[in-house]
């Protein structure tokens, strides 16, 4: 007959198997959600907070994923990373205060929130990295005299990957326009739907261009103008660094190289005129 010892180290271990396979199975279920994310239609509620999460459901769609896709997963998937936090305490046989435990039960809980603040910000750097080279590609076409559309969808198909985010974004951008939706208010949801500045502004420059009637190809210009200076600050702070960082090790090396090739014979000069002075006195 078995001992209770042993009959609860098995139930420990079933648990944190079941758990493992619950937090996988909700794991696969976002991951796979994030791509069907991008092609369906707008909710109609306005709730942008939910209960036990601390990310708003903007923030989880500039990560990449709808939360009303994935609500019952992400309350899974948080629910077994706590309860697989809990069950390794056991197993490590560690004797831990309450306190300490529920610490870490509470931070295991909210762990998926930052990792999907963690992915937004992935996100938004490779949307920012990629913005450049789309908006040349874009110029390009613009230059060659097609429409603003024609030239986003061509820009969009030539210059980006399909596996790409800005590629996924720029595509429901399109949709939206052919769909009927003006220029203001479908810039303005690529804005909210990806945080990045960069976008924010080119909308800006390309509506007062349009209200204005000045050509849309220099709202693009400027916006490449702003990227290559903001690029070379960049770069200056870059080389500045790398000078703070150097002088120290500069100084280190050269510092005895002076002292030996300067202090030394003017020393040894010193040393003479004291022994001379000596030997008259």
């Amino acid at each position: 007959m078995a001992s209770p010892k042993l009959e609860g180290n098995a139930m420990i271990d079933i648990f944190l198997f079941v758990g493992l396979l619950v937090s996988m199975g909700a794991f696969i279920h976002i991951q796979k959600q994030s791509l069907k994310a991008e092609v369906q239609q707008p909710i109609k509620t306005n709730i942008n907070w939910y209960p036990l999460i601390v990310i708003s459901k903007s923030q989880f769609r500039q990560a990449g994923y709808q939360l009303n896709k994935i609500l019952l997963s992400m309350y899974c998937f948080k629910m077994a990373a706590t309860f697989c936090a809990f069950t390794a305490i056991e197993i490590t046989g560690y004797v831990l205060s309450t306190p300490l435990v529920a610490i870490i039960c509470f931070i295991s809980f909210f762990a998926p929130d930052m990792w999907f603040l963690f992915k937004k910000g992935q996100r938004k750097v490779q949307i920012n990295n990629s913005l450049e080279f789309f908006l040349s590609v874009l110029l390009v076409y613009m230059r060659a005299g097609f429409s603003l559309e024609r030239a986003f969808a061509l820009a969009v198909d030539h210059g980006l990957s399909k596996k790409h985010p800005l590629y996924k974004e720029l595509k429901l951008f399109l949709f939206e326009l052919s769909a009927g939706k003006d220029r203001e208010t479908a810039f303005n949801s690529l804005y909210d739907r990806t945080g990045v500045s960069g976008l924010k502004k080119l909308a800006n420059l390309m509506l007062i261009g349009s209200k204005l009637g000045t050509p849309l190809i220099q709202a693009v210009e400027s916006q490449l103008e702003s990227f290559a200076l903001k690029k070379n600050i960049l770069l200056a702070k870059k080389v500045n660094k790398k000078a703070l960082h150097t002088t120290f090790p500069i100084i280190l090396i050269c510092f005895p190289m002076f002292l030996v090739l300067v202090f030394f014979p003017a020393a040894l000069q010193v040393m003479n005129v004291l022994k001379m002075l000596v030997e008259v006195l």
